[in-house]
């Protein structure tokens, strides 16, 4: 039997003139083996707590993230945009053949003024302003034309006519730009 043992798990240790006892070794092994049980157990533990808080870490920032996305989306929504376009007249004019820009695909939304102006010229141009249903708004630059159009706002669209295809900016084959500001 052993006259010394260990400090911390009392494991035995011989002396050179101490008997050696197969059951002390079996003693030992219970005790070490019950120790390591203890401490796999514990590591186990920490790890998979250790594994929780990644987890737990990649979820904020993929939240945060997400944070930052929307408050771009909507800083993205209230900026002003601007567009560009034009069209070539077909010559209709009238009640029944209203001249119509749609800003769905361009704007996404409706336009807050539009302005039509002619290319070929004559310097006509037509200003669009959501809630204008009719007025005198064509000018040229040097006095105001008395043709009147009746326009009217619907979603992303604006669609307006006059009594000529002149007044109407749709002069057939004459070019016409635009600009819109939403």
């Amino acid at each position: 039997m052993a006259s010394n043992h260990t400090e911390h798990f009392s494991l035995n240790q011989w002396q050179a003139d101490d008997q050696v006892k197969r059951t002390d070794f079996n003693e030992d092994n219970a005790k070490i083996d019950a120790a390591l049980n203890d401490l796999s157990g514990g590591l186990a533990a920490a790890q998979a707590e250790k594994a929780d808080q990644t987890a737990l870490d990649a979820l904020a920032a993929e939240v945060a993230k997400k944070a930052t996305t929307a408050a771009l989306e909507a800083v993205r929504a209230a900026v002003t945009k601007l567009v560009v376009g034009s069209y070539t007249g077909n010559g209709s004019c009238g009640q029944s053949h209203p001249r119509t820009l749609d800003f769905t695909a361009t704007l996404g939304r409706p336009p807050k003024f539009v302005a039509v102006r002619s290319k070929d010229g004559d310097h006509r141009c037509l200003f669009l302003i959501p809630g204008m249903t009719n007025s005198n708004n064509h000018l040229s630059d040097s006095y105001i034309m008395d043709t009147k159009n009746t326009v009217t706002w619907s979603g992303n669209r604006v669609s307006w006519y006059a009594d000529s295809d002149s007044g109407q900016m749709n002069r057939l084959d004459s070019n016409y730009v635009y600009f819109a500001i939403g």
